[in-house]
């Protein structure tokens, strides 16, 4: 028995070595197999293109540590995105998980040249756990650092808000700050709802915006002048389709443009807007019921009161009535028509045409207008042609919609689908329909100062203004002008106000040397409507229609006396 029991234990341990060699080798297989998936995947990774791995690596990214930012999107009336936040990667380092600072500099420089050794190293050579390197890498340069295997590293993810058309409304949109706080423009103004992830539906249409840019700087660059504004509105409901700012910037970099680039000359700056206003002089000529419409003016002389002498670019020898004296744009009948109603009518619909105070517009960038408002009688004649009163080119497109929507108030806006239609009645509808055959003329008659602006089928109506510019420290410059020219479409039934203005043109030798708003800005928008008019779904009709002369009075202009030259 002792015998079989030691034959038992031999077994044993016979066995029990089998079994710790089969073990020891089933360990070594499983090992060489792990090396060989590792090194396959190792291989087969390396063999990916490097566009396909940083593609690859931000989707992990994504799926991972990334999650929706909460802000929310801007959109046109279009639903195409004008703001958006998207996540980017922070580049930081743990200094004190750095074993070889040489090495590491080295590994850093060759995916970022832009940094340097002697500042990495002083931001290695410190106490702190968290160091950043650079706000934003790209999903390229993250694959690059895991493959040399830099030490120390902390990848976070940041939002990121931009901008995919760059320019596009840059005025009207703003910007965030890199705490992504908005600090301007819409940005600014809904900041409380696009945190909480509201998106904001714009009024603008990015088509109509691009296009009233487009040709707006072209004339700028032909008139080599300084800068412009340019405004389309649904005359209607108040809402704006267009508004540009010239010179504009990419709204992606605003925390780096120069405030005066970033000044919004369309709603913050104001202007004397020269002959514009005696279209508001007009309407309140005929609303006073103080003037007959036939009444006449005697314009053949300079008109001297107080210090001033107020004269006529085109001087008449003969009296004009109401229509005649917007036609011919003359200053001493709108003076002459002023100085009938007097400073207090004229300053009660100033006021509630918006021409007082800052208008009800989504965005902070909003000017206060400059009036005077001291009631004497010089003062109320100048105001009548724009001068001594100085006010936003949004002001003048509302006050213009106004006198043509049948003289109910129209307040802009830049919301979609905010603008309620107001009831608010400021002129009477007979006077809109006196002001839109008028405006009609100064473009379609041959006296008018608007006709390169007319465009046939389209029915344009307007007027234009060249003023002197402002001298910030006194007085008038005397060869530096604003000119402008405020309208709508089609005349007889007011769909769209065009409201533009240029800062500062120069005479060229293809408008023998003259740089008044008919040679400059009435171009623009004859151009303009003739390519919005189609998107609007606006069609052209004929001049001599029924409905046209159904909605619009037949005022005969007349013009210079044989012999006479313009």
């Amino acid at each position: 028995m002792k015998n079989f029991g030691l034959f038992n234990l031999y077994i044993n341990k016979n066995n029990y070595a089998k079994s710790r060699k089969v073990k020891l080798l089933t360990c070594s297989l499983l090992l060489v197999i792990s090396f060989t998936v590792v090194g396959y995947r190792t291989i087969s990774l390396a063999s990916i293109k490097k566009d396909n791995t940083s593609k690859i690596v931000y989707k992990n990214l994504q799926s991972k540590a990334f999650h929706k930012n909460s802000r929310g999107n801007i959109y046109d009336r279009n639903k195409k995105i004008l703001a958006t936040t998207i996540n980017t990667l922070s580049l930081n380092i743990n200094p004190q998980e750095i074993l070889n600072k040489h090495e590491t500099i080295n590994k850093l420089l060759q995916i970022f040249p832009q940094l340097n050794e002697k500042g990495l190293l002083k931001k290695f050579n410190t106490n702190k756990k968290h160091v950043n390197l650079l706000r934003e890498i790209s999903p390229r340069e993250y694959a690059r650092l895991l493959h040399l295997g830099v030490e120390g590293l902390k990848i976070q993810k940041r939002p990121k808000r931009i901008y995919p058309n760059n320019s596009l409304a840059s005025h009207i949109l703003g910007g965030t700050d890199i705490d992504g706080k908005g600090i301007a423009g819409i940005e600014k103004k809904y900041d409380a709802q696009l945190k909480s992830g509201k998106n904001i539906d714009l009024s603008i249409h990015s088509g109509i915006q691009h296009i009233t840019k487009k040709l707006l700087l072209d004339q700028i660059n032909k008139f080599e002048a300084e800068g412009g504004a340019g405004i389309v509105m649904n005359i209607k409901n108040g809402e704006v389709y267009s508004v540009v700012s010239l010179p504009d910037y990419n709204a992606n970099n605003y925390n780096s443009i120069l405030s005066k680039i970033l000044f919004n000359k369309a709603t913050k700056g104001i202007y004397e807007l020269g002959s514009t206003l005696k279209l508001i002089t007009a309407a309140i000529a005929f609303e006073s019921n103080l003037i007959n419409e036939n009444e006449v003016f005697d314009v053949s002389k300079p008109l001297k009161v107080s210090s001033r002498v107020i004269t006529d670019f085109h001087p008449l020898n003969y009296s004009i009535n109401i229509p005649e004296v917007i036609v011919h744009s003359s200053n001493i009948g709108s003076a002459k028509i002023a100085e009938k109603f007097g400073p207090s009518i004229q300053l009660k619909y100033l006021k509630l045409l918006g021409l007082t105070n800052k208008l009800p517009l989504e965005i902070p960038e909003l000017g206060r207008p400059q009036v005077l408002m001291d009631k004497r009688i010089l003062t109320t004649m100048t105001i009548s042609y724009g001068h001594g009163i100085a006010i936003t080119p949004m002001h003048l497109a509302s006050a213009t919609s106004t006198i043509v929507n049948n003289g109910i108030k129209v307040d802009p806006t830049l919301i979609m689908g905010k603008s309620k239609i107001q009831n608010k009645q400021i002129i009477s509808r007979e006077t809109s329909m006196k002001m839109k055959s008028i405006m009609r003329l100064v473009v379609s008659n041959k006296y008018g100062t608007a006709k390169k602006a007319e465009s046939a089928g389209y029915l344009i109506g307007g007027k234009t203004g060249t003023a002197e510019k402002i001298n910030p420290n006194g007085g008038y410059f005397k060869k530096k002008n604003i000119v402008a020219f405020t309208g709508a479409f089609p005349i007889n039934n007011p769909k769209f106000t065009i409201t533009i203005m240029i800062d500062n043109p120069k005479g060229q030798k293809f408008s023998n040397g003259y740089r008044t708003a008919g040679w400059v800005v009435a171009p623009v928008v004859k151009q303009l409507v003739t390519r919005i008019a189609p998107i609007l779904n606006i069609k052209p009709q004929l001049e001599s229609s029924s409905k046209l002369s159904d909605n619009l009075f037949n005022y005969k202009i007349r013009g210079k006396k044989k012999g006479e030259n313009l």
